[in-house]
Parts: C-alpha cells; structure tokens; sequence
C-alpha cells in the first residue's frame, strides 16, 4: 500500500512539472519580472523607469519591512497616473500598457526613518 502511494505521488509530480514545464509566462516587462532591494531615506522618494510592452498589464509591487508610510505611483509617458492601492507597506499599483514604452515608478517614505522595500514587476 505504502509502495502505491509513492509511486502515484511521484505519477503526480511528473505529471504536473511536464503539463506546466511546456506552458509560456507572458511578462509586460521587457525583458521579464525583476525583483529589486532598495533603500529609500527619510522624507524622500527614489523612481526607477521600466519599459513594457504593449498589449500587457503593468504590474508592480512594493513591500517594505512593516511600517505604514510608503507611497507607489507609476507615471506613463501621456501623464496618466496610477497609485499604488494596498494595506499598511505592501502596495501595488498596475496600469494597462496601449503603447510599448517606459514607464515610471515613484516609491515615496514619508517615515522619518530610512525604509528598505521589495520592487517586484510583472
């Protein structure tokens, strides 16, 4: 009995790693999601600008280590705004990409301490 439960579990995982190995991750990044550890000061806001495709979802995400006051913005070329909606320090903030281009991202403490935050982007 024991023999038949490990082999159908191994049965399983392979199954599940050949059906989902062949399957294409669709990134509106150009040049696919990164992940980033910033610092940003007191008071102050540091931005990156991150190119995406067009036809895809702009995705990103903040997550800072458990303080309330952090703001997210993402800015596009036409000067459409979108800020970043979420609880206490994780926001996120996605905008729909209709022309390929640059994009800026605007992380804000407004704490009086220095933040370290997680940038993550689809």
């Amino acid at each position: 009995m024991k023999r038949s439960i490990s082999g159908l579990a191994k049965l399983l995982l392979g199954l599940s790693i050949f059906a989902g190995g062949n399957l294409a991750v669709e990134a509106g990044r150009i040049g696919g999601p990164i992940s980033s550890i910033e610092t940003i000061p007191a008071f102050q806001s540091v931005h990156f600008d991150i190119p995406f495709i067009d036809g895809e979802p702009a995705i990103v995400s903040v997550s800072g280590n458990g303080y309330p006051l952090l703001d997210l913005s993402l800015f596009d070329a036409d000067g459409h705004v979108v800020r970043g909606v979420g609880s206490w320090d994780r926001k996120t903030a996605m905008m729909n990409v209709y022309r390929a281009g640059v994009l800026r991202v605007e992380i804000r403490n407004r704490g009086s301490m220095a933040r370290r935050v997680v940038v993550t982007t689809n």
